[in-house]
C-alpha cells in the first residue's frame, strides 16, 4: 500500500481514489478510537463519518511531512468534545431524577414533582460545586460520559474523577433533600 505522505500529496490534488484510500485504511482504527469514548456504535459512526468529511473540506491544509493518523484523530478528538458541548444545551429530566433520587428518597415516578422547581433547585445546588466538580457532574450526569470518558477529555486521573463526582452527588443531593 502506498505511504500516507504520496496519498495526501494526491488528495491535495482532489483524488477520490486517495481519499478512498485513507478511508479504508483508517475507518476501522478511527471507528475503535471514538467507540471507546462515546460507547454508542451509532455516534461513533457519526462521528467518524464527519471527521472525514473534514478530511476532504480541508484537504489543501494536511502537511504531508506530519502525521496524518495524528491530525485525523485529533479531527475526531475535537468532534467528540463537540458532541459533549451539543449533548450539554439538551440535559434530560431522567439525567437529573437519577443522580438525585436513590433509596432514601422517594422516586420520581411515585411523586408529582414540579420540573421547573426541580430544575431550579438543581441549578442551585449545583452553584454550591466547586468549578471542577460541577465541571465532572456536568460531563457524567448531565451529558452521559463515563469516568473514563471525562477523565481523558479533562485530563484527569480517573480515580480523581470518581472522587469529584462522589463529592457533587452528596452535596446535591443534601441540597436537593434539604430545599
Amino acid at each position: 500500500m502506498l505511504n500516507d505522505r504520496i496519498v495526501i500529496e494526491q488528495l491535495k490534488h482532489n483524488s477520490y481514489k486517495a481519499f478512498d484510500i485513507l478511508y479504508l485504511k483508517y475507518f476501522d482504527l478511527l471507528y475503535g478510537f471514538v467507540f471507546n469514548y462515546v460507547k454508542s456504535p451509532e455516534h461513533a459512526k457519526e462521528i467518524v463519518q464527519e471527521s472525514f468529511i473534514k478530511v476532504w473540506v480541508y484537504r489543501n491544509h494536511i502537511d504531508p511531512e506530519q502525521s496524518f493518523k495524528a491530525w485525523l484523530y485529533k479531527i475526531a478528538k475535537n468532534q467528540i468534545i463537540d458532541m459533549l458541548r451539543e449533548k450539554a444545551t439538551k440535559p434530560m429530566f431522567e439525567d437529573y431524577s437519577d443522580c438525585v433520587c436513590n433509596e432514601d428518597f422517594v422516586t420520581i415516578q411515585d411523586s408529582f414533582i414540579d420540573f421547573e422547581l426541580l430544575l431550579k433547585t438543581l441549578h442551585k445546588a449545583k452553584m454550591q460545586l466547586s468549578p471542577r466538580q460541577r465541571q465532572v457532574f456536568h460531563l457524567v450526569k448531565e451529558m452521559g460520559y463515563s469516568s473514563k470518558e471525562v477523565s481523558y477529555i479533562l485530563n484527569l486521573p480517573e480515580q480523581v474523577v470518581y472522587n469529584y463526582l462522589s463529592q457533587s452527588l452528596n452535596i446535591i443531593r443534601k441540597y436537593v433533600f434539604k430545599h
